[in-house]
């Protein structure tokens, strides 16, 4: 009985102390920084959707130019080349019920036996929706999710920009930004 007991507090004990590890590990996670959407001058915003859009609004990670810390020392023909160094910041962009939701290709699906649905000219037609003459196909504020890409087409009305179409054009395949890629271990 008193084995059982010392048992149950060790595990007790390591149940809290690693769950005390996650929330620190939550804790450490700095938000990226926010962009205020009336200082983008771009009419379209390539990115990655950083959460599901609201009725209001999508939150896209796009990456912004970061001034060098340590720039070239020599100006001119012999100056070297430096590649620009990106950094990534988070913008909200408002919606309006106008606002059109595509996919550039269309979604896979499956038939009846679990193969991938070959669709034909009139299947792809149907997929174009309502619009048939906006690029790619269809889809709902609730298609989106994290991890998409995606170029947003802005629009301004009243002083005020919006997006006007969200068009997403694949699934992430890169890290997530919020994991900065560090150097290697080596073995």
């Amino acid at each position: 009985m008193y084995l059982k007991l010392c048992s149950f507090a060790l595990l007790c004990i390591a149940f809290i102390s690693f769950s005390a590890l996650g929330q620190d590990a939550k804790k450490n996670k700095t938000p990226l920084d926010r962009i205020d959407i009336s200082k983008v001058t771009a009419s379209t915003i390539v990115g990655k959707v950083a959460s599901e859009p609201t009725e209001k609004s999508i939150i896209v990670q796009v990456q912004s130019p970061k001034a060098p810390t340590n720039p070239p020392a020599t100006k001119g023909k012999n100056a070297p080349n430096v590649p620009p160094v990106y950094d990534w910041k988070e913008l909200e962009i408002p919606i309006k019920q106008t606002t059109k939701f595509r996919f550039k290709e269309p979604v896979e699906a499956f038939d009846d036996k679990g193969n991938i649905k070959v669709y034909t000219p009139e299947d792809l037609k149907k997929l174009k929706g309502s619009s048939p003459n906006l690029p790619g196909y269809e889809a709902k504020s609730e298609n989106i999710i994290p991890g998409h890409l995606v170029i947003i087409s802005l629009a301004k009305q009243e002083n005020k920009t919006f997006a006007s179409i969200i068009m997403v054009t694949g699934k992430e395949s890169s890290p997530n930004p919020d994991n900065k890629p560090g150097t290697k271990k080596k073995n």
